[in-house]
């Protein structure tokens, strides 16, 4: 914080703008202000004022988590002229207050239009990251070489928050992307108003090959060129490799054959009146687990009762998969990618072999079957997802999202 900065006393505590003024910081008309506010507001800051010159911090610290609304209001409308003595005060007022009181009245800088320019950049620069947060995610009073100043120079947490405003500019991404860590890059990637230049892209693509984060974020992005999609796909079938090969090793499964039946299982087309079976239970099975996590005894017994097309539904929804391609592993000649599938989600034998006694009946092969029961076996849910991840990827598709690296919260816990 700026604490060197000495506040001036306030000038001309006069009347709020007339109708019909200039809009105030909040993007709103001010009408004319009544007495009683206006007497508050003056109230308000001659205490402050005063609380500053005794030097007694827990007082100033308390006025303002009482009245940072107040004081908001109080910026709001005040004439031009008067804006600089009032922003010298607050600088210096939040040069004084602990950190709660900070936090509090940063929240209600963030959301103006136009704020005390000083004071929000002093915030914006605090060291405490929960402080600086709501005017690092969203005030647009700071500009973007400000924030680029701020990505290149504040810590990770900083960063996470800069990450979260709603449009982002590319030069913005390119600070970002080559100061911040994997966690950085990951959020950028969900951020649907984030882009990204040629740099910025060659930069995601290096932080790629440290985080499979990033990777399926990347890989899923509309508007990443069509150069960088091979780069990427390499990296998750190196990936998937590597998990299966700790696995299952060469005996009596081929890596790469699992790869390629996988990769064709969920490009197989599948018909719309097929598909148009299915429509209630999606919609059923995004009602029914809106709050609540899918149990497998519960999936089984749907199996068993032979309500498949629920059971298939459910799986789409768990593995971010479309459930068209869930449909079609199902119907697939062979059932190694739906043993994948609920592996990849830590679901037992028991599911799938509901699910295969169903999709085949009598005429279950015996031979697939037991590779099924081997696979679902030996692969490790890890290992399962990457297969999976791999065989999705070229339909812009991330499965299993929920089990990807996780960024960290935007801020630590105070």
């Amino acid at each position: 914080m700026d604490t060197g900065s000495q506040h001036q006393p306030m000038q001309g505590r006069g009347p709020a703008p007339r109708p019909g003024s200039p809009e105030d910081e909040r993007g709103h008309r001010p009408g004319t202000q009544h007495p009683y506010a206006r007497a508050r507001l003056n109230t308000l800051v001659t205490r402050i004022e005063e609380a500053l010159r005794s030097g007694d911090r827990g007082l100033q610290s308390q006025l303002v988590l009482q009245s940072a609304a107040l004081l908001t209001k109080r910026w709001s409308r005040l004439a031009p002229p008067e804006k600089p003595a009032f922003d010298a005060l607050l600088l210096t007022l939040c040069g004084q207050i602990d950190t709660a009181a900070r936090t509090a009245f940063a929240e209600q800088l963030a959301d103006l239009r136009l704020g005390p320019p000083r004071t929000s950049q002093a915030l914006a620069r605090d060291r405490s990251a929960r402080v600086a947060a709501p005017l690092l995610s969203r005030c647009t009073s700071l500009g973007t070489d400000i924030l680029a100043d701020i990505a290149a120079s504040a810590a990770q947490a900083q960063r996470l928050s800069i990450t979260a405003r709603p449009v982002l500019p590319a030069g913005l991404t390119d600070c970002l992307i080559r100061h911040g860590d994997g966690p950085v890059a990951a959020r950028l990637l969900e951020n649907g108003g984030a882009c990204f230049s040629e740099a910025g892209f060659s930069g995601l693509i290096a932080h790629s090959a440290r985080s499979e984060a990033v990777t399926l974020r990347l890989a899923t992005r509309a508007d990443l060129p069509l150069a960088h999609r091979p780069a990427l796909l390499e990296l998750t079938r190196a990936r998937a490799i590597d998990a299966l090969r700790h696995d299952v090793g060469s005996d009596r499964f081929s890596m790469d054959d699992l790869l390629s039946q996988a990769r064709q299982t969920l490009a197989r087309p599948l018909t719309e009146t097929r598909l148009a079976r299915f429509d209630a239970s999606a919609d059923f099975v995004r009602r029914r687990f809106e709050n609540a996590k899918p149990n497998p005894a519960q999936l089984e017994r749907w199996a068993n009762l032979n309500r498949i097309e629920d059971v298939l539904a459910t799986i789409a929804l768990r593995t971010g998969l479309p459930l068209a391609v869930t449909v079609a592993t199902f119907d697939a000649p062979k059932p190694a990618t739906m043993a994948a599938l609920l592996r990849g989600l830590d679901h037992p034998w028991s599911l799938l072999k509901a699910l295969l006694s169903q999709r085949y009946g009598e005429d279950m092969p015996i031979v697939s079957v037991n590779e099924a029961y081997e696979l679902h076996r030996r692969l490790s849910p890890l290992a399962a997802r990457r297969l999976i991840r791999f065989a999705a990827l070229p339909l812009r598709v991330a499965a299993f999202p929920q089990d990807m690296d996780e960024p960290p919260p935007l801020l630590d816990r105070p």
